[in-house]
């Protein structure tokens, strides 16, 4: 049996003179599996805040088809609104492990030791560049692009979700124990220039939540959310 034993959740817009693109679904349990997820609306079109409300609605009614639901209904919008596309992150956990969905540029993480360990890979034109081996991690700091994606819910891309599976044997701590994490880009980027806390604050999804909200607020790039959530197996 799987117990939500704590969560920790944030989302905010980058300054108060504009609307949060990002949706989220909170941890919610659905039958055998808890299920929960970020959604990031893409800049640079009309509606980025509404695709991403359509991507988590569609998540919650029907998780097996939510990107063809999600861009089926983008496709009846108003057409000033027709362009607007969004980043899809989420995951359920069953008794069995960990299924993630994810297209775009947010990310999953999971707790192992003291450290989180990114599952999820960035549908962005840096990640293209580094699998190509056409760039170093070092040497791609130094390019503009970072959040260009190359896949999205949209109209305007080819849409090329990956589906991940973990077995909930590679989730567990010695106290069985399960801590994910799910970040969009205006959250990791400031986990990934400093991947660390002190050990008493990665010890709890609140103390972690309150840290990285904390090291954001000083100068946010965009809008930015956590979904930090601790589950034990029983």
């Amino acid at each position: 049996m799987i117990k939500l034993i704590s969560s920790s959740i944030f989302s905010f817009p980058k300054n108060e003179e504009r609307k949060n693109q990002d949706a989220l679904l909170s941890p919610s349990k659905q039958e055998d599996k808890y299920l929960f997820a970020i959604a990031d609306g893409v800049g640079g079109y009309l509606g980025g805040e509404i695709a991403s409300q359509i991507a988590i609605q569609s998540l919650m009614r029907e998780p097996q088809n939510v990107f063809s639901d999600s861009l089926a209904e983008i496709k009846q919008l108003p057409e000033e609104y027709r362009q607007a596309s969004t980043t899809l992150t989420f995951a359920y956990l069953t008794e069995e492990g960990l299924h993630i969905g994810h297209i775009g540029d947010c990310r999953l993480y999971v707790k192992e030791g003291n450290k989180l360990r990114q599952k999820t890979k960035d549908h962005t034109s840096h990640q293209k560049l580094l699998d190509e081996g056409i760039y170093t991690k070092k040497e791609l700091k130094e390019l503009s692009g970072k959040n260009i994606i190359t896949t999205a819910i949209s109209t305007q891309v080819e849409m090329i979700p990956d589906k991940l599976f973990i077995p909930i044997d590679e989730l567990k701590n010695e106290n069985n124990e399960i801590f994910i994490y799910i970040m969009s880009d205006g959250a990791h980027h400031f986990w990934e220039h400093r991947p660390r806390f002190s050990d008493n604050t990665m010890k709890s999804v609140t103390r972690f939540a309150a840290a990285l909200q904390k090291r954001i607020e000083k100068a946010p790039i965009d809008d930015y959310s956590l979904i930090a959530i601790q589950f034990k197996v029983e």
